[in-house]
């Protein structure tokens, strides 16, 4: 099964290219500076007269020769195009508005944009002493006040009478066709982003410069473009998604004429990283602190969170550092970037520990967006994170709870569904109709023989848990599922039998059991009967109740059962059931009138007769169970918001097909 890596062509991601020139080289090639014109000229004959074909293959991954650091060389006022450096005239005059606004003194007294949610320091480690071997244990940071090429701090200037006008985070070159991407944290930019003017200052070093040596802000200071931010939709929203705190920004020439890779070299390329290897080896972790404003450096390991963000235990790194990139192969220039400080607390509360959000299909969408100058947004007609129809022709099953430590603070319902390939995902629930970022749960061939899941409060402490029949009658409880716990806590209910391979569907609900918790399970059987499981927990069934005897040639026909409240009323839940002919209905009341009260919601021979899998939540709205997320051939996924017993709601697309 294809799943959502986003893994970028070999070409562009590895380890460091052997095609980088050396130092030697770069020595040589600043004492014969005529080389590099020539060297650009070629390159700009070649680029005039090669196919239009072969122009497409240029990318990040193209070597260019590290240029040397050259003294500031202000481009003068003039009409149109400046035909030297190739800068329009707006272009030119943007360049020299940031670098007079940015004088030294105010880059060193801007303030980290996250002060107020300033982490805690905590006492660094005893003094020096032998290095020991690494560990995932904090390790020591060390200032570089040389400066590192391809970080440096990204300023922002509000403009709206603000009392701290002058803010800054931290940032880092990104290799792309247009030779001007950076990144940084998304949180950075929250905010009516109209009232503030921004601008990257990379290798920036604090510091008045000495003779014979480049200024703090050793290439220059470049723009960004008016209208050429790209942060993902979801972060945007009333309540943040926090898989998404990262923004790329194009940036104008500086007043050099310069791009930003022609000044500092090829940026760092961005680099995949699947949920299967948050836990990486020897990863650099940059980022400018508030006050010194001088780079620290630190390389530790990494381990996984939540299943979702990265973790790295680095010692300094307070506010002012969000947005610092986390790079692979560092060689003391660039890197291949993994990360960037954000995600889980903004990139975290405390000094010694830093976040990231995963670097999966998210951000190389925003990439090729920010790549191709196009709008930031989210999968077509989806709003979601929720991966393609490829992905979603693999799901076999699906069942929604509150799984997810939000979703049981906020009563929105999450959704859970197992992949062919035996993977197990949790699909957290925003509030608003649409989802978060998978977190993967398992990944087991052996859940290949999941049959039939369901999802209650079997053991009365918030989480829900999850209850599975296996294609052997085997019964088991995972208890108090969540993106931490997982599905750790087990218990087996029944042993491997032959009555419950016979178990055709479940739903675990409030449907008489005499309290107010999900712990109710209904059960349809493979020769049309249909029993009822009151008060379940983690010692078993209980009492039984039959509701409907065997033979029966209805009930075979139900295809997808799940609880649902669909009257405004509170109490004893529904029960939503798809049948196999198209139809759909709700049951009201099931235990007291056994499927007395029926409310007919889509007739039978209905486009429903098409559905693979469906199931009911509360997504968004009022906090009750009455919105359903279907499943369709080719991978279409919609969900029908707000649903009554009077009608079904118009489909809203989550994944297209």
């Amino acid at each position: 099964m294809t799943r959502r890596d986003g893994m970028l062509p070999a070409a562009s991601r590895g380890s460091a290219d052997p095609s980088r020139p050396d130092a030697a080289t770069e020595n040589f090639m600043r004492r014969i500076p005529w080389m590099r014109a020539t060297a650009v000229a070629l390159c700009a004959l070649l680029a005039a007269t090669a196919p239009a074909a072969a122009l497409s293959h240029a990318g990040p991954s193209s070597p260019r020769p590290v240029p040397a650091i050259a003294s500031p060389v202000t481009v003068q006022s003039g009409k149109g195009r400046d035909h030297v450096h190739g800068m329009s005239q707006e272009q030119a005059e943007k360049a020299r508005e940031a670098q007079r606004y940015w004088t030294p003194e105010r880059i060193r007294a801007a303030v980290p944009v996250d002060a107020s949610r300033e982490k805690a320091d905590t006492p660094s480690p005893a003094g020096p002493g032998p290095r020991q071997k690494r560990s995932l244990a904090n390790e020591p940071s060390r200032q570089v006040p040389e400066g590192i090429a391809t970080v440096g701090v990204f300023l922002i200037r509000a403009t709206d009478g603000s009392a701290t006008a002058d803010q800054f985070c931290t940032a880092s070159a990104v290799a792309s066709p247009t030779e001007s991407l950076v990144i940084t944290a998304a949180h950075c930019l929250k905010g009516d982003r109209r009232h503030h003017d921004f601008a990257f200052v990379p290798g920036y070093r604090t510091g008045a410069s000495t003779s014979g040596q480049a200024g703090e802000a050793p290439y220059g200071i470049f723009p960004v473009q008016e209208d050429k931010i790209w942060v993902d939709s979801r972060y945007r929203a009333s309540t943040p998604d926090d898989d998404l705190d990262f923004a790329f920004l194009n940036v104008g020439p500086n007043t050099r004429g310069q791009l930003l890779e022609d000044a500092v070299g090829r940026g760092n390329e961005l680099t995949s990283v699947p949920t299967a290897k948050l836990a990486r080896k020897a990863v650099t972790l940059v980022g400018y602190p508030g006050g010194q404003k001088t780079p620290l450096q630190c390389t530790n390991d990494t381990t996984a969170f939540q299943g979702r963000f990265m973790e790295i235990k680095c010692d300094g790194f307070r506010t002012g550092v969000s947005g610092g990139p986390f790079l692979e192969n560092f060689d003391g220039r660039r890197g291949d970037l993994v990360g960037v400080i954000g995600g889980y607390k903004t990139g975290g509360l405390f000094d010694h520990t830093s976040y990231t959000s995963q670097f999966d299909e998210d951000v190389f969408r925003l990439y090729r967006q920010a790549a191709a100058g196009k709008p930031s947004d989210p999968d077509p007609g989806t709003g979601t994170s929720m991966g393609t129809a490829g992905t979603w022709t693999h799901a076999r099953v699906m069942t929604t709870g509150r799984f997810h430590t939000s979703s049981v603070r906020n009563n929105v319902s999450d959704l859970i569904v197992r992949w062919s390939d035996g993977e197990l995902s949790l699909y957290p629930g925003d509030g608003a109709y649409g989802f978060g970022k998978d977190i993967q749960l398992v990944k087991d061939k052996a859940w290949q023989q999941a049959a039939v899941i369901t999802a209650g409060d079997f053991t009365g402490d918030a989480s829900d848990d999850l209850l599975v029949r296996w294609t052997d009658g085997r019964l088991t409880l995972f208890k108090d599922v969540n993106e931490t716990n997982k599905l750790t806590d087990k218990v087996e209910l029944k042993a491997p039998n032959d009555t419950w391979t016979h178990a055709s569907t479940m739903a675990a609900g409030r449907f008489g059991g005499g309290n107010t918790r999900s712990d109710d399970l209904m059960v349809t059987w493979t020769d049309g009967e249909v029993t009822l499981y009151t008060n379940v927990d983690a010692k078993g069934l209980h009492a039984e109740r039959q509701l409907v005897k065997p033979p029966d040639s209805t009930w075979p026909h139900a295809r997808d059962v799940s609880a649902a409240d669909f009257r405004p009323g509170t109490g004893d839940q529904d029960l939503f059931v798809r049948w196999s002919d198209g139809e759909v209905t709700a049951y009201e009341n099931i235990a007291a009138e056994v499927f007395g009260r029926e409310h007919r919601l889509m007739p039978a021979k209905s486009p429903w007769r098409d559905a693979l899998l469906a199931t009911a939540g509360s997504f968004g709205g009022p906090t009750r169970q009455n919105d359903l997320v279907a499943l369709w051939p080719g991978g279409k996924l919609t969900l029908h918001p707000d649903t009554t017993s009077n009608s079904l709601a118009a489909e809203h697309v989550l994944v297209s097909p």
